[in-house]
């Protein structure tokens, strides 16, 4: 049952139970298309029933997710798309740097240095070519809408811990970035 899509209310879950269980996958809530939060589980269906949906639950639970279930639990949206468990941790990550989902905070730019560092270093070696760091600047401000400030990009290029060499190459002496040599 590997790539499906399902799409159901939240507070209509616990109906579809049957087609969640032992399936592995991407989850999604939304609300009003908004994305908000994206995880991945080796069992859907014990994800939701075992954790989300039961209010003693020893599953770890995002905080801040949980109080957006407790506040606006009939305006949720989730998407469950089932994929093999080898692809969900790198799939999760692009998503994650892709559309900074508010109650994410590993692996995304709205609140680490380190993951614009890393779009910073695919944007790079995608294109094959050089950016300065003020292309690189306005590319990343666009691409998140403006939800991630122009101080926090600028932090990602001064590369304070030296991680960006990490992720691409920079010109000596030059705010240039350049394509990691193989």
């Amino acid at each position: 049952m590997s790539n499906q899509v399902f799409r159901f209310k939240f507070t209509d879950i616990q109906n579809h139970q049957d087609q969640l269980k032992k399936e592995s996958g991407l989850y999604f809530y939304h609300i009003d298309g908004s994305l908000k939060y994206v995880g991945i589980s080796d069992d859907l269906g014990f994800r939701f029933y075992g954790g989300y949906l039961k209010e003693d639950s020893k599953q770890h639970r995002n905080s801040k997710l949980m109080q957006l279930i407790d506040s606006k639990p009939n305006e949720i949206e989730v998407i469950f798309k089932t994929m093999d468990k080898e692809l969900l941790k790198e799939e999760e990550t692009k998503i994650i740097q892709d559309y900074i989902p508010l109650c994410n905070e590993k692996e995304n730019p709205r609140y680490q240095v380190r993951p614009i560092q890393k779009v910073i270093g695919k944007v790079v070696n995608e294109t094959n070519c050089e950016w300065s760091f003020a292309d690189m600047r306005e590319n990343l401000f666009k691409k998140w809408r403006g939800q991630v400030s122009f101080q926090r990009i600028d932090e990602a290029l001064r590369d304070e811990k030296n991680n960006l060499g990490k992720y691409c190459s920079k010109k000596r002496g030059q705010d240039i970035l350049m394509p990691k040599k193989n």
